[in-house]
């Protein structure tokens, strides 16, 4: 059996394309998964690989820690529990309020 270790990688970006599968829909998100990969090297690569299949833009900070498994180690690397977690850009919606808060001029 390959020596892999078991990681959980957490990734900030956006959704760009909605996926049914996952009940997602455009905006920031956060996507989480866990894999059994050679090193953090690969758990990083495979996050950025799956994370665009799924509709995933990651632009923003990649956690990566060593956690323990939920699922028993293969023969290969693999990831599984992929999930996304959605929130609101606070920054955008703090200048859409200050604009509705200005008079418009005409």
């Amino acid at each position: 059996m390959t020596d892999l270790t078991h990681y959980t990688l957490l990734c900030d970006g956006r959704i760009v394309q909605a996926n049914d599968e996952f009940d997602t829909e455009p905006g920031p998100c956060i996507m989480g998964m866990k894999v059994w990969a050679r090193n953090a090297e690969q758990a990083a690569e495979m996050i950025a690989d799956i994370g665009p299949r799924l509709g995933f833009h990651p632009d923003g900070e990649l956690q990566v820690f060593v956690t323990d498994p939920e699922a028993p180690m293969k023969d290969e690397p693999f990831g599984y529990d992929v999930h996304f977690t959605s929130y609101t850009d606070e920054e955008a919606e703090a200048d859409a309020s200050l604009d509705d808060d200005c008079p418009t001029i005409h």
